[in-house]
């Protein structure tokens, strides 16, 4: 069974999490061991709610007591939201992803924490954007973005296209 738990989570088990996603296709890749540092920050937005002055929402993505990813929202001022979610790459594509969703939806909903989800999807990841639209999510505009990805200990520059994605709640 799919559950939502509130982190925080150790370093230790960020890395697993990282290390066991396929992060070919996200826009923003982390470097595998991830940087402490920005890990340990990361950590402190979760545990305070707030990320770059943003409010933050990060759950742990729970099937039967094992962690297999990570969902989250950042919230604008406008009160719409962007989406992050990430699985284990043995988890994906089993509707794991989808249960998620709608968990965090169900629950930004009641407390009418936003207004609107965005997820930007890269257009090589056709899963996530089947996803999405599953999910009740409409195609928007589409973007080009300068991005750093790791390799072999530094990071390149490549250009990632993908769609905006977005569900506005009534």
């Amino acid at each position: 069974m799919i559950e939502l738990k509130p982190w925080p989570l150790s370093y230790e088990a960020m890395n697993s999490l990282y290390a066991d996603a396929d992060q070919s296709k996200c826009l923003v890749q982390l470097p595998v061991p991830l940087e402490r540092a920005a890990t340990f920050r990361y950590l402190q937005a979760v545990n305070t709610g707030v990320s770059n002055g943003r409010p933050f929402i990060a759950c742990a993505i729970m099937l039967d007591e094992t962690l297999i990813g990570k969902i989250e929202l950042s919230r604008y001022e406008s009160y719409d939201s962007e989406l992050d979610i990430i699985l284990k790459k043995q988890y994906c594509r089993k509707g794991y992803g989808s249960k998620a969703l709608a968990l965090l939806e169900e629950t930004v909903r009641e407390q009418n924490w936003c207004r609107s989800i965005y997820a930007y999807v890269d257009t090589e990841n056709i899963p996530a954007g089947k996803m999405l639209a599953k999910n009740g999510y409409e195609m928007g505009r589409f973007f080009s973005a300068d991005v750093m990805i790791p390799s072999e200990g530094n990071y390149i520059m490549r250009t990632r296209r993908g769609c905006e994605m977005r569900k506005i709640f009534e």
